[in-house]
């Protein structure tokens, strides 16, 4: 007897609406490459904190990043309209 294909698995990881909630709204091919990682939620919003610093730091995972919230942070920080939170919320200088 054949065996029967495997279910896939159903995504767990953030909506759309989430990732554009954590990193603002950026292009939809962007968004769409983020969405792609597979990365959680709590990885995007980590990603995000640190992509919208400005610390002189060469290489992310010195803080700890894990493989896919560094690959979240790769794409945040080679896009120049993403800006960090605070500057969304137009925080104070």
């Amino acid at each position: 007897m054949p065996k029967k294909p495997a279910k896939a698995r159903p995504r767990s990881g953030p909506t759309l609406d989430e990732i554009i909630s954590l990193v603002g709204d950026l292009d939809d091919a962007v968004i769409a490459a983020i969405f792609a990682t597979g990365a959680s939620y709590a990885e995007i919003e980590q990603a995000a904190r640190w992509a919208g610093t400005e610390l002189e730091e060469s290489k992310p995972n010195a803080h700890g990043l894990s493989p896919l919230a560094e690959q979240v942070y790769d794409i945040l920080v080679a896009d120049p309209n993403f800006v960090g939170e605070e500057e969304r919320r137009g925080s104070p200088s």
